[in-house]
């Protein structure tokens, strides 16, 4: 069976632009994480801050459920996917990472850790 950080070493190793990967709990703590990273813990809030405001934008506009956010800035981009409810994968990539290979390989990620969670 996969663990939550063998499942984070194969998306960062089957996708070169991938910086970092995390899997964070709803309320914010980091699981695992694989990468380069300062600070896990705050990296971690950040992205659950990211979650509930695009899930707050989602709610307004009677949208439904978030199924994934992706956010792409000049210098990188973040891909943040729900895994069941029970957690957040949360990616940070390079500005020339190629959207949809990335998300191929996150959904993937995400369907592993759903079995683990």
């Amino acid at each position: 069976m996969d663990s939550i950080d063998s499942v984070l070493e194969e998306l960062n190793q089957s996708h070169p632009q991938i910086l970092l990967s995390m899997v964070i709990t709803p309320d914010g703590l980091a699981l695992a994480y694989c990468g380069n990273v300062d600070d896990f813990e705050r990296v971690g809030a950040l992205y659950i801050e990211l979650q509930l405001v695009c899930r707050k934008i989602m709610a307004e506009l009677d949208y439904g459920d978030v199924e994934e956010m992706f956010v792409r800035s000049k210098s990188g981009c973040v891909m943040l996917l729900p895994v069941a409810e029970k957690g957040l994968l949360a990616c940070l990539s390079s500005s020339d990472v190629n959207a949809a290979k990335m998300q191929m390989f996150t959904w993937q990620a995400v369907n592993k850790l759903s079995r683990i969670l």
